[in-house]
């Protein structure tokens, strides 16, 4: 089966309406947001639920980074420098605004407390909130950074996913990555009706900590990856399956199901998949200005730091009650300043410690190469 993935692709502009979904839902948090406001980006967002869509994403385009790349050394300094350097950026710009602005004073015991959350900010910690910051805006300076753990589980998993699907392809089983996949869409299913309904500290545990609920996103990514080829014929054209969506999407919610955004259904996701993928695939386009475009945008890709900052801003722009008075003019402040500086960490960070990538590789694979043995003479 030919399973070659075209290398031209539309995915960058997925990942900025995912970008942008999650960030246009956020805002709603602003304590001036009309309720106008708060009820159409509420609908438009559950109809692109921004997370799952950049979890599938990821399944996708990071099982072929980890096919393509020489070693699982390669692989991994690939995703920490994808990773961590945005976040290390926005966690220097939350403590310099945190006390240029005076935001917090802190004494004895407090002193630990942001020792502790700062050390939880720059590696996997980041569910700890100290109550220091809690007058500060929505409470959770970066709440949404939740993601960033199941996002590191499933790079830690992947390899060893990968490894199970060979094995059962060695022995003509290549059907049970679906029977996996299934058994983690019940999972999910099972697990958002009973965080929907009857949460606990277990489900919010599970919810917020593990990959368990969002592996079904991840998976079906790693499962387009894997069998594009045979997928592709269903991805011809994009219009049904959005048609399909919306079909779907709009019976579901008027039998009283509110299946979307972050808990929508994964029968409901899948039809979502295919728009997707048949959208990310289009033919390119014969205008060569947009082309152009499409090709900076994507080597100059944002859209993960407008994930990272834009909470930072969006709280520090409620603290000082940045045109309290103007809605409008609140919501493009929040918007440029959450562009701005995303782009300015990529132009001063993330960008140059990229271009280092094969520098890291090298280093560190040469401290894992074996020392030749001394030869009798």
């Amino acid at each position: 089966m030919n399973n070659i993935i075209p290398r031209t692709n539309h995915f960058i502009w997925i990942r900025y309406l995912a970008a942008f979904s999650i960030v246009f839902s956020h805002s709603k948090q602003f304590d001036t947001a009309p309720q106008s406001y708060i009820d159409v980006v509420g609908t438009l967002t559950w109809f692109v639920p921004g997370v799952p869509i950049l979890f599938f994403i990821s399944g996708f385009l990071i099982s072929l980074s980890s096919s393509n790349s020489q070693s699982l050394t390669a692989f991994f300094v690939k995703r920490i420098l994808r990773v961590y350097p945005p976040l290390w950026a926005s966690f220097s710009v939350s403590v310099v605004l945190i006390f240029s602005l005076g935001m917090v004073e802190l004494h004895g015991d407090d002193w630990l407390k942001f020792l502790m959350w700062s050390i939880g900010q720059v590696t996997v910690v980041f569910f700890y909130h100290p109550d220091f910051l809690s007058h500060v805006g929505t409470g959770v300076l970066n709440g949404s950074l939740w993601v960033i753990p199941v996002i590191l589980q499933f790079y830690l998993g992947l390899p060893l996913l990968r490894k199970l699907d060979n094995y059962w392809i060695g022995k003509g089983k290549s059907h049970y990555i679906y029977l996996l996949l299934v058994v983690c869409a019940l999972f999910n299913m099972v697990f958002h009706y009973f965080n929907n309904f009857t949460p606990n500290v277990y489900t919010k545990i599970i919810h917020f900590l593990t990959l368990l609920p969002w592996l079904f996103f991840f998976l079906l990514g790693y499962i387009f990856s894997r069998d594009y080829g045979r997928l592709k014929r269903l991805t011809t054209y994009a219009s049904p399956w959005l048609v399909l969506h919306v079909a779907l999407f709009c019976t579901l919610g008027a039998l009283g199901f509110k299946w979307g955004r972050n808990d929508i259904n994964p029968i409901l996701f899948t039809v979502l998949a295919f728009s997707i993928v048949s959208i990310a695939f289009k033919v390119p386009s014969n205008l060569s200005w947009f082309n152009r475009i499409e090709k900076f945008i994507a080597k100059n890709d944002i859209s993960f730091g407008l994930f990272v900052y834009q909470m930072v801003m969006l709280n520090t722009i409620m603290y000082l009650g940045i045109f309290d008075d103007n809605w409008l003019a609140r919501l493009l402040t929040f918007l440029l300043a959450t562009i701005t500086v995303a782009s300015l960490s990529l132009i001063l960070l993330e960008k140059p410690l990229r271009n280092k990538r094969d520098w890291f590789i090298k280093v560190l694979s040469r401290n894992k190469e074996p020392r030749p043995k001394n030869k009798a003479v």
